[in-house]
């Protein structure tokens, strides 16, 4: 059972010091408000400074392999990023949001389509060391 929620994004421009996202979602608990297919719209956009990208931690171990070598492995292990803190700070911008954008939370001011993917964004940032072009999330 999902809680009704949807989002979508891509990416529409990147350089050395931004990325600018698009991006739109459903919201199926609005009361017939937001209408199948919105998610694809692309409607609303971000900004993410690239210097406010987490970077993982990275543990090294020793480990014994089956055939009896010893082989170093790494493993990057993800955290949940500060997104609140990185809109305070101007790291994270909020251009426009899109269509069926809510608030979730009563006392935040974000839209929580936009804030779910910029979870998303930066949890891949960290597991796979590249900003994704496409993204969503359904729950």
């Amino acid at each position: 059972m999902s809680l009704g929620y949807t989002g979508m994004c891509k990416k529409e421009l990147e350089d050395d010091e931004i990325v600018i996202y698009s991006y739109s979602g459903e919201n199926w608990n609005d009361g017939g408000k937001s209408k199948s297919g919105d998610a694809l719209l692309y409607d609303g956009s971000f900004v993410i400074y690239k210097d406010c990208l987490e970077e993982p931690e990275i543990h090294t171990k020793l480990k014994k392999m089956p055939s009896g070598r010893k082989k170093m492995v790494e493993k990057r292990i993800s955290h949940i990023p500060d997104i609140y803190k990185h809109i305070e700070n101007g790291k994270i911008i909020i251009g426009k949001e899109c269509k069926n954008a809510f608030k979730r939370y009563g006392n935040t001011s974000i839209d929580y389509i936009a804030y779910m993917l910029l979870i998303h964004i930066f949890e891949k940032y960290q597991t796979e060391g590249i900003l994704v072009e496409t993204d969503g999330f359904i729950q």
